[in-house]
């Protein structure tokens, strides 16, 4: 991966000419972001949905339910990175 960002004196600055390259990689990770947070919310309402009729030892259960683990962890991972969904 080619880091686009210097640190200098604990600051990040973009050298003039890699910043729209770094704007399209903050964009990406933006929209990254906003997806993570709608899974976030619409993965318990799944297993919600799922776990009402009885379905909690399906696949798809067991799916969602790995699916939420591994998004609660990169949660994690971002957070101690210093990334908030907000």
């Amino acid at each position: 991966m080619t880091r686009f960002t210097v640190e200098r004196e604990g600051q990040y600055a973009v050298p003039e000419a890699d910043l729209p390259q770094a704007l399209q990689r903050l964009a990406a990770l933006e929209d990254m972001l906003e997806e993570l947070a709608a899974h976030q919310t619409d993965i318990p309402v799944e297993l919600a949905r799922l776990k009402a009729p009885g379905k909690d030892k399906t696949v798809r259960y067991k799916e969602l339910l790995g699916q939420k683990l591994l998004l609660n962890e990169m949660l994690a991972l971002l957070e101690r990175h210093g990334v908030r969904l907000e």
